[in-house]
């Protein structure tokens, strides 16, 4: 019982100040009060008829769309090598692999900047891409790797003792076993990308600018309860992806105890 209650507090600690931001979303007046005088959805009609940042949100949700996609691919192979082979400079590799996680992003963000001027990557969608793929990776290879090693092995040298090819086997017994932990992955760099501002602002341009650049360009202006529109929305978004995630995951679990 003590652990839940404090499993409880701390997650309302947690939430408690992004709980805020909502009800101010929907307040009448026109900068930021909480409690909210009045309740009015004019905020949210002031982001929809603000073409910046409708294009910002979308240019965020590609990004991050295919951020996801690649960091996942390339999370997923980075998790096999580790944990199938054993080759010299293993920990390096692995500690490598983490480091971006570590590093503090706004020295990512110069490095990239420098890295990426030069091929005439900067203020290009491609950039943005291999740039938040390169943030988004540690989460994909943590989450994958975690599940690779609390799965039974044998089930692979059985489907390759019974003629499977190595491909096929990934794809037929492995992938479907570490699902949950690629589709967890895969959900955090989408996040990760979406709510991406420091390595941002080193690349992006005016023809791609994300939402995130738009809000910080916004508050640097003006201040209205737009920004909490915004971020209401944004909120909304991750908490319907994780919902998303925990009702197929769920789904699963029930037919797999059918089948059993």
């Amino acid at each position: 019982m003590w652990l839940r209650i404090t499993v409880g507090v701390i997650i309302m600690v947690l939430i408690s100040p992004i709980l805020v931001v909502i009800p101010m979303s929907f307040s009448s007046s026109s900068f930021f009060e909480f409690p909210p005088p009045g309740y009015s959805l004019k905020w949210y009609e002031s982001f929809f008829n603000n073409r910046e940042w409708v294009i910002g949100l979308f240019r965020s949700l590609i990004i991050a769309l295919f951020t996801s996609i690649l960091a996942t691919i390339l999370g997923i192979m980075a998790s096999l090598t580790v944990t199938r082979l054993n080759f010299w400079g293993k920990k390096l590799f692995m500690t490598l692999m983490v480091a971006p996680m570590i590093i503090p992003v706004i020295i990512t963000g110069v490095a990239l900047y420098h890295s990426f001027a030069p091929l005439n990557l900067s203020n290009s969608f491609i950039g943005l891409i291999l740039a938040h793929t390169v943030l988004a990776i540690p989460v994909v290879f943590v989450t994958v790797t975690a599940s690779l090693k609390g799965m039974d092995r044998n089930l692979e040298w059985a489907a390759l003792g019974l003629g499977s090819t190595p491909i096929g086997a990934f794809f037929k017994v492995t992938l479907p076993l570490i699902r949950p932990g690629v589709l967890s992955g895969a959900l955090f760099a989408f996040i990760i990308s979406l709510d991406e501002v420091v390595v941002t602002m080193f690349l992006a341009g005016s023809k791609t600018k994300t939402l995130p650049i738009a809000m910080w360009e916004n508050l640097r202006i003006q201040v209205d309860p737009t920004m909490a529109a915004v971020s209401t929305i944004l909120i909304g978004l991750t908490i319907s992806l994780f919902v998303s995630q925990e009702l197929v995951s769920a789904r699963k679990a029930r037919l797999k105890n059918k089948l059993q």
